[in-house]
């Protein structure tokens, strides 16, 4: 059994969206529109390719991250923005979670970011997922989101030392995550039918996403 981490190609698009569909159904809204993002961000100014990656099992693809850039807008006016990467949808295929793939696929992805030189990853997740990961509130850094509070999803990963160091301020994510729900809608009906729930998990997940760090 190969597995293989690598760029995607053209013509993998659509059983890379699916994937991602297929990962992402019904577990934090009816239906899902990550596979939508994945879509969207190919095409998008703030995509980063070099660091976008499929992971292939057994000539097999059963994941995905993709990266874009985002902006750590400073609270004082008279310093520059920070520039930042930002990773999500990352996806594995159902069957394969739970198997340390999606373990092996960040850690590939984050060492690749290191590499390049880039300052700072910061994403919106469960913090127990991320925490493995050396991914901290984003508290910690003094880094809020838009309306100045300090949310527990808010996750923050230094890539250099002192690359945070005396910043204070708030993130700006790419606008990219700006869609409207029609052209989910529109963009959905080129895959299979699946029947959207209301599932416990998409209740937690709104919840989680209010929780302030305190």
């Amino acid at each position: 059994m190969v597995m293989t981490i690598r760029r995607e190609t053209e013509q993998e698009y659509f059983a890379t969206e699916n994937c991602c569909r297929n990962a992402f159904w019904n577990v934090y809204t009816q239906g899902c529109y990550e596979h939508f993002l994945v879509h969207a961000m190919r095409g998008h100014k703030d995509f980063i390719p070099d660091l976008s990656f499929v992971l292939e099992y057994n000539k097999e693809l059963i994941g995905g991250i993709f990266f874009t850039h985002s902006k750590l807008i400073p609270n004082s006016h008279a310093l520059a923005p920070l520039s930042v990467i930002t990773f999500g949808p990352v996806f594995i295929e159902p069957k394969f979670q739970g198997q340390g793939f999606g373990k092996k696929l960040i850690n590939f992805a984050i060492e690749k970011a290191k590499d390049t030189g880039h300052k700072a990853i910061v994403i919106l997740g469960y913090p127990h997922h991320y925490k493995g990961f050396g991914f901290y509130g984003g508290k910690k850094y003094n880094i809020s989101m838009p309306d100045g509070k300090f949310y527990q999803s808010l996750l923050v990963l230094p890539l250099q030392e002192h690359a945070l160091e005396n910043f204070s301020g708030h993130v700006q994510f790419s606008a990219v995550f700006d869609f409207k729900p029609e052209d989910v809608e529109t963009f959905d009906k080129q895959f299979p039918p699946k029947e959207k729930l209301i599932l416990p998990s998409q209740k937690e997940f709104e919840k989680a996403c209010t929780m302030l760090d305190e």
